[in-house]
């Protein structure tokens, strides 16, 4: 009878709860020849209850009470065949600026008005993988030529005009790189807590051990939305998009196109093996290991003897995988999640020779060697879908419309639908049904069965609802709440943490200027004040910070990329005529058109050591010293030949934070800035921060104010790659090592600095700095000019 008691009073019955769809809402308005209605799910399936059939639109075909829109003008703009608007100094350049095309017929084919001499762009610079269709014109080049180049392709690689920054750097990730759980609850957490919205990766689902080994090739980062351009197919769904909200409409774009678009990330592969460590046959051995991340560390390694390039005591092979599960006497079955690579290995990572541990180290090996012919993008940021809406009519009510959709979109993937699991399980939604993840002691659909270990039996902790909708505006705001009875805490359990009540203006104030900029896309009789179109493109060059609106007086500034400087007039201006007001104006490169040295030997790319012999051709002189150079350790030549570059155009020399303007140096952004030393410093009122000498620089031109401190936390030194090499660093061995600081280069940026109490102020370049602080010396920068004389 005691036995029955025990069993029964830790086993509590769960009805499966079937999943059942809420009315659908009203039609949409006649978009085209059809409307569609949409509907929510009212109850999720649960607890082993049965999904929701059906689709949540439903759509009919329909005849629209007033006629098309009128396509917007491209004024004195290039049209291309989808109806997208570019610039004509982009027509006949040598690009595919429109994806059919058009802007390249007709054209003279002797190609002196090309762009660029290159057209190859990197591995997989198009950043699309697996997700879903594609937003970015990824081919679209803006009439910029900006090379990178890869040390191992040994080619050079022209970027698109989406890609901010492509680095190439190979970096091997395979030691230190492992996780360890105490229980599947606590991956599990660890897994809902990184998961990435709109393009989940939460793939297991009963593993404890999380070892991962990662393959570099190059790391990206993409413009900011204002540069990118857009992909034609995504550009006709945003013109299609109807300027009253529709959730419908534009929750169809969601199926296309996701949620979120791809920030920055890198290129590579990604090999991650999840084993489960049976912990009573771990303390069973009597073996003294440190914790649970040391044997799992040295099982891994074991079982791969080659993963880790320095020795391994593959003794403790045999103890080791003892404690995991196996299929049969030879072979142990892992999860594995790979991403990049070629996909035949895949099969043979999964399955593990207990005999031949070599063998796995050599399949391994392979499957990394394939990535760089089979990368995948890995480590990715994403930004919000409504931050690309533009460049169509209404555009930005618009954005405002796909913001308020995404918010209602992701509301209705959200675990607090589901209801309550028992001993705190946490509840995990996936599509229409919800389901347990449950604690450690806790088993079945609603973790209904057992007890929690180490928890008081029936603590309840307490959980949010959902949140409701906005209520009506009062007093200038509107209001939503939620509360803490999903379940309520109970029992001494915890209560929720976070805001109850929510509060925001009852009119965005985007909503009014708007109103104002786009009047007939509210119906309101109202004339929109006069304002110019995009402005015009320069080749090699860019405007600093686009706006979605240019009114009539407005200015823009143009800048160049890098190796190039700016000749004539910087400043364009809206006249009263809604056309651009701009002078003589290029991109001119800084390196002579006409290289007259002869290096020999010439080749792609020079290792470090190699040297280069300097001669001049028949009739001229080498006026120089130097006639042999050599490829340092810093990645410069040694010794450096003098070879000034092309001088500005009105002979200035600028700061470190300022650009080459027509007359006079101008202030960078400090997004411009290219790396340099970290310094710290306090912005106002605000707490202190590390930024770079440049971006303080670059603040300080454009009228902020800042103070040199000393409070910030600054992070761990750990060897990085050669790609984040900091000033007085330089790479050996592809990780950045501290440089002697006699062998700094004397055109470093000065800056003011003491070297302790009592010492006087001094002069000190920056790579000097940044060399004496990698060496542990005490280095205190006072400013970030030179000290006066």
């Amino acid at each position: 009878v005691k036995d029955r008691l025990d069993i029964k009073s830790t086993i509590n019955c769960q009805r499966p709860v079937n999943c059942r769809w809420g009315p659908y809402g009203e039609w949409s308005e006649c978009d085209g020849c059809s409307s569609t209605k949409t509907r929510h799910v009212e109850v999720y399936a649960q607890f082993g209850g049965v999904p929701c059939s059906g689709e949540a639109t439903r759509t009919h075909p329909c005849v629209p009470h007033r006629g098309c829109p009128l396509a917007t003008s491209c004024g004195d703009r290039f049209r291309c065949t989808s109806g997208q608007c570019i610039s004509q100094s982009l027509v006949c350049n040598g690009d595919h600026d429109c994806e059919d095309s058009l802007d390249e017929r007709s054209c003279d084919q002797d190609g002196s008005q090309y762009s660029c001499d290159l057209d190859k762009t990197p591995p997989s610079s198009d950043f699309t993988g697996k997700l879903r269709a594609g937003v970015i014109n990824t081919l679209s080049f803006g009439g910029q030529c900006r090379k990178v180049f890869s040390g191992d392709h040994k080619v050079s690689y022209r970027l698109p005009q989406n890609i901010l920054r492509y680095s190439f750097e190979v970096e091997v990730d395979n030691e230190e790189s492992d996780e360890s759980y105490d229980s599947f609850w606590s991956y599990e957490q660890h897994i809902q807590s990184n998961a990435l919205v709109g393009h989940d990766r939460r793939t297991f689902h009963k593993e404890l051990r999380d070892n991962k080994n990662i393959v570099k090739l190059a790391q990206f980062q993409n413009s900011a939305p204002q540069y990118l351009t857009l992909a034609e197919g995504f550009w006709k769904a945003l013109s299609l998009l109807p300027n009253t909200y529709d959730y419908s409409a534009y929750r169809r774009l969601f199926d296309t196109y996701g949620t979120h678009y791809l920030s920055e990330g890198s290129l590579g592969g990604k090999y991650q093996a999840l084993l489960e460590l049976n912990r009573q046959a771990l303390e069973s051995t009597g073996k003294n290991f440190d914790n649970n991340n040391d044997v799992a560390r040295r099982t891994l390694k074991s079982c791969f003897c080659k993963l880790n390039r320095k020795a391994i005591q593959c003794g403790l092979f045999w103890e080791c995988c003892e404690l995991i599960p196996r299929n049969n006497v030879n072979k142990t079955s892992i999860k594995v999640n790979v991403f990049g690579g070629d996909p035949t290995f895949t099969g043979a990572l999964s399955l593990l020779d207990l005999e031949n541990p070599e063998a796995n180290g050599e399949i391994y090996d392979n499957w990394a060697s394939s990535v760089k012919d089979f990368p995948e993008v890995i480590d990715q940021k994403l930004r919000p879908l409504h931050e690309l809406v533009k460049e169509v009519q209404c555009a930005g009510l618009k954005k405002l419309h796909l913001k308020r959709a995404t918010e209602e979109y992701l509301a209705t993937e959200h675990p607090c639908h589901c209801r309550p699991c028992h001993s705190n399980g946490q509840p995990l939604l996936t599509g229409s049904e919800c389901s347990c993840i449950c604690r450690p002691g806790t088993s079945g659909p609603a973790c209904e069965i057992g007890a929690v270990i180490g928890e008081q039996p029936g603590l309840i902790h307490g959980s949010w609802s959902c949140w409701s909708s906005w209520g009506s505006c009062s007093g200038g705001q509107r209001s939503r709440i939620r509360s803490c009875n999903n379940p309520a805490p109970s029992r001494g359990g915890h209560q929720c943490s976070g805001l109850r009540l929510e509060r925001k203006p009852c009119e965005d104030a985007d909503i009014h200027f708007l109103q104002m900029m786009e009047p007939q896309c509210f119906n309101i009789s109202v004339t929109p004040p006069m304002t110019c179109g995009a402005p015009p493109n320069l080749r090699n060059g860019f405007i600093q910070n686009p706006k979605d609106f240019y009114l009539v007086g407005n200015t823009v500034e143009y800048s160049c990329i890098p190796d190039h400087y700016l000749s004539g007039d910087a400043v364009a201006q809206c006249t009263e005529d809604q056309k651009w007001r701009t002078g003589p104006l290029v991109c001119k490169s800084t390196s002579s058109p006409h290289q007259l040295l002869i290096a020999t030997p010439t080749q792609a790319a020079y290792q470090i050591g190699d040297r280069v012999s300097l001669s001049c051709p028949v009739g001229s002189v080498l006026d120089a010293e130097v006639s042999e150079i050599v490829c340092s350790p810093s990645l410069q030549w040694s010794p450096s030949p003098a070879t000034p570059s092309a001088p500005s155009p009105s002979g200035l020399k600028c700061k470190l934070w300022e650009n080459v303007g027509r007359t006079e140096c101008v202030c960078k952004m400090p997004s411009q800035c290219l790396p340099s030393l970290q310094l710290c410093a306090r912005l106002g009122s605000s707490r202190a921060r590390l930024l770079s000498v440049c971006q303080l620089g670059a603040l300080q031109c454009l009228g902020r104010s800042f103070e040199l401190a000393s409070d910030c936390d600054w992070p761990e030194e750990t060897p990085t790659s050669c790609a984040n090499c900091q000033p007085g660093t330089i790479c050996q061995k592809s990780k950045c090592v501290c440089q002697n600081a006699s062998e700094c280069p004397l055109d470093s940026a000065p800056l003011c600095v003491n070297s302790g109490v009592g010492s006087v102020a001094m002069a000190m370049t920056e790579c000097e700095v940044g060399a004496r602080r990698c060496a542990g010396e005490k280095v205190n920068v006072f400013s970030i000019e030179a000290c006066p004389q």
